[in-house]
């Protein structure tokens, strides 16, 4: 069976296993046995329905905070109702509950809308800093500048446990950092949500949804090739892009990754905003640091979204968008982490990063707001958001419950330690759990990892790896739960 076989028919199998784990030992299980934070009652055992489970929490909406409401997560891993408790109780009397009102928050997972999972394991180079004018300085060494090299990637591979260990390592620490889908290539199939255009035979299998996430869309090399037109020249006519005809996913392309001061990055930003207004498609504009008022204009206009990564911005160019410019034009703000080499470690990093920048420009940016950021203009950048990002019967319950102390609901989604972590799932199928958590809410088993919170729920197993052996391989990895090492969010004179 080759390894997209094989996940194809674990995703089968996973409703009924799911089914099958909340009926499991249920006369032995007690109504309280789930510890302080959540109350979990078994499900009631019925021939004509698959009971599901319902979660009650604070709940986070497109439409707001809903206390005392109630998610029921059905036997498929999709949603089937989103209501107050009472009425979601009443209306699924036979499902299993965990009833965690007033003391827990249930948001839909961050969708970091732009990432490089394949090189995410590294550390930030030494010579790391932020006196780069324009992208192409520190990828090729261009105006004397110190060439910074690329990690080396790593790719799937179900014959090599130690690189399939590291990407492991990449995707559980993001989802310790509230995010159930990263965009970008790279990865592994069963554990975080990923979303990339398909190109092989086993993408499919990998990549749940579509986006066209490209790199470089104009060239490799764009300071040589604009050299003569930012010198008062004739302008350049970039050869037509890959992917013009693909106007069914989402457009989602690294542009205007300069100081606003530089020429070439200037000239992507213009370029890229006449494609955008043809409207055939949905546009988004990662990094756009070189972006301006005028350009906020228009992607207002436009309906085109920033992919927002601070933290990787300040650490390569010094300087980040004029984020007050670009909220008074209306622009829709996604956050994502870039890459570890220089971006955050995981989401809640880059909010953390977001905010105090923004502060700094004298701009304050409420939890909720970053919230948004973080989930539903993920998924709107991504053109995915009538799938994720949001709780929404019919979705994929793609979900994150993280403890309650009565602050505000959208600051403790975006503040929670791994300690603070009470579960995680992914297609209804719990990821992460809290050890205080019954065990029938996962239908595998969890392992606890040194120095993490929550256990984590039938990865491991799944590639063949054990605490011990994921410990050794990815020793010299991004730690999971350790952002010291990341790169600074801080502004610095040019």
């Amino acid at each position: 069976m080759t390894s997209s076989h094989r996940t194809s028919a674990l995703r089968k199998l996973h409703c009924c296993l799911f089914a099958m784990t909340l009926y499991a030992g249920m006369a032995s299980i007690s109504a309280t046995a789930a510890g302080s934070e959540c109350e979990f009652t078994p499900a009631e055992k019925t021939d004509r329905f698959v009971p599901g489970l319902i979660v009650g929490a604070d709940v986070l909406l497109p439409e707001g905070h809903r206390p005392d409401h109630a998610v029921y997560i059905r036997f498929n891993g999709s949603i089937g109702a989103v209501a107050d408790f009472d009425s979601v109780r009443g209306d699924y009397p036979h499902a299993a509950v965990l009833d965690c009102r007033g003391k827990a928050v249930l948001s839909p997972g961050f969708v970091n809308a732009h990432e490089h999972p394949a090189y995410s394991w590294a550390f930030p180079d030494p010579n790391l800093n932020p006196g780069y004018d324009h992208r192409d300085e520190w990828r090729l060494g261009l105006n004397d500048k110190v060439k910074l090299p690329s990690p080396q990637p790593h790719r799937f591979d179900p014959e090599d446990p130690r690189t399939n260990a590291m990407l492991v390592a990449m995707e559980l620490r993001h989802l310790l950092g509230g995010a159930t889908t990263i965009a970008g290539s790279g990865g592994v199939p069963g554990v975080i949500r990923n979303v990339y255009r398909h190109k092989r035979r086993g993408d499919p299998a990998l990549y749940d949804a579509e986006a066209d996430v490209s790199t470089f869309p104009f060239s490799f090399r764009v300071m040589e090739d604009l050299n003569e037109e930012c010198a008062g020249g004739e302008r350049y006519r970039f050869p037509t892009p890959a992917g013009v005809d693909l106007t069914f996913m989402a457009y989602v392309p690294h542009i205007g990754e300069g100081r606003l001061s530089n020429c070439a990055a200037r000239a992507e930003v213009a370029r890229y905003l006449e494609r955008a207004q043809r409207r055939d498609r949905r546009y988004s504009l990662v990094h756009g640091v070189a972006t301006d008022r005028e350009d906020y204009a228009l992607m207002h206009e436009f309906d085109v979204t920033l992919v927002w990564s601070p933290r990787s911005n300040l650490a390569l160019y010094g300087e980040t968008v004029d984020i007050a410019g670009a909220l008074e034009n209306g622009v829709r703000i996604a956050l994502s982490t870039d890459w570890s080499p220089s971006g955050s470690f995981n989401m809640r990093e880059e909010a953390v990063c977001a905010r105090r920048v923004a502060k700094e420009a004298g701009v304050t940016l409420s939890g909720e707001t970053l919230w948004r950021m973080a989930t539903v203009n993920g998924a709107y950048a991504l053109g995915l958001e009538d799938r994720f990002g949001a709780i929404r019967p019919g979705l994929p319950a793609d979900l994150v419950l993280v403890k309650h102390t009565g602050r505000d609901p959208y600051e403790a989604v975006l503040e929670a330690a791994d300690r603070d972590i009470l579960a995680t799932w992914i297609d209804g199928r719990a990821i992460l759990r809290s050890a205080s958590l019954n065990e029938a809410l996962s239908d595998r088993t969890c392992v606890a990892l040194e120095g993490v919170a929550p256990e984590v729920c039938g990865v491991l197993a799944a590639f063949g790896l054990s605490a011990g052996t994921f410990g050794d391989y990815t020793r010299d990895a991004v730690p999971l739960n350790d952002t010291t090492l990341q790169a600074p969010c801080e502004t610095s004179p040019h």
